[in-house]
């Protein structure tokens, strides 16, 4: 699949599965529904397809998101004239509705040459699209149950910003994913886990849990954790990176991430998911500087990574890392105040 080179390409990459899982059960945590998920795809639709033609290759999957999102665009349009500004059409894989589909989607967006990766999910969709989005920049929508990764805005200013991005991308570089001003990107830290047998990544928590089996995967109670570490992390943040933001405030662009060990020297109050309020005891919070490594000895539990337990550990000694490798994310509010100086906001 290559690129039509008289206009550029914007990956999609919706989850059907996010926002559902196990947390809704012991929490309050808010349910994603498919009708949410389509209205947020259908408005980042309405702001990108601006400023003139655009190639969306989506993802296929089984609830038709992207589909139904188009349709609905083309109803409120009466006469299909959305198909002026976009043009959309699915990646060509053979869905098995497990995480692969999204790993092998993004990747061929990517060797495809789209300009911009556009994901609805939670971190750990994210975690999974940034794994094979190279150098090219994602634009994260909020459609999961933790969504800190995700950038805090509304779906139309999304599409819009993404617009103004392909625009000034288009005329000052071309179509190549390369070269794009630093000023409207932003590289993410990551976390590495790793032994001499294996490696994981994520972009906001990586933690160790005294949880002997994978099970439902989902983490809710902070009992079973025996260390967290975090990108960043803030007050009343949901989530694991709860956890130490109820000890110090770290934003995304910082040069550091936190690390926290459980015990009892001292307890915080987290919200680990919505609607769940847990005091959790600690032994120490503190400073992860940039390629400072920590290791942890674990006799039987289990390494979670955004939020999802990913791997079994027995008698293993765990090596984590804080590295400046993570995908690169639009900044919105950048992208919009260079198309503001640019006039591109200006219809006459």
């Amino acid at each position: 699949m290559r690129e039509n080179h008289n206009y550029p390409s914007v990956g999609f990459l919706a989850n059907p599965s996010s926002g559902h899982d196990v947390r809704r059960l012991v929490s309050n945590a808010e349910t994603v529904t498919h009708l949410v998920k389509v209205n947020r795809i259908a408005r980042v639709m309405s702001g990108l397809r601006v400023y003139g033609p655009c190639r969306v290759l989506f993802m296929p999957e089984r609830l038709g998101l992207v589909q139904s999102a188009l349709e609905s665009l083309t109803s409120l349009n009466n006469t299909g004239s959305l198909q002026k500004g976009l043009e959309v059409q699915p990646v060509e894989i053979t869905t098995q509705g497990t995480p692969n589909d999204t790993l092998e989607t993004a990747r061929i967006m990517r060797e495809s040459g789209c300009s911009l990766l556009i994901t609805f999910g939670g971190d750990g969709t994210n975690r999974l699209v940034a794994m094979e989005s190279g150098n090219v920049p994602l634009l994260p929508i909020a459609a999961g149950t933790n969504n800190i990764f995700s950038l805090p805005c509304e779906a139309t200013q999304a599409g819009l910003a993404a617009a103004i991005f392909l625009k000034i991308f288009r005329t000052e570089t071309g179509h190549k994913s390369t070269g794009f001003s630093k000023k409207l990107v932003h590289q993410h830290k990551l976390l590495l886990a790793e032994t001499d047998s294996w490696s994981e990544s994520a972009l906001i928590d990586l933690a160790i849990s005294r949880q002997a089996t994978l099970g439902g995967r989902a983490v809710w109670d902070a009992d079973w954790l025996q260390a967290v570490f975090v990108t960043r992390c803030s007050p009343g943040a949901s989530g694991l990176c709860g956890i130490p933001g109820a000890a110090m405030d770290i934003s995304a662009l910082k040069p550091y991430g936190a690390a926290a060990f459980l015990g009892n020297r001292f307890s915080v109050q987290a919200v680990l998911t919505a609607g769940t309020v847990q005091s959790v005891g600690l032994e120490s919070v503190d400073r992860l500087e940039m390629n400072q490594t920590c290791s942890v000895e674990v006799t039987e539990g289990t390494l979670l990574a955004d939020g999802e337990r990913v791997r079994e550990l027995r008698n293993q000694k765990v090596r984590i890392k804080l590295q400046n490798t993570g995908p690169m994310v639009l900044d919105i509010e950048a992208t919009l105040n260079t198309g503001l100086k640019q006039g591109y906001l200006k219809t006459g």
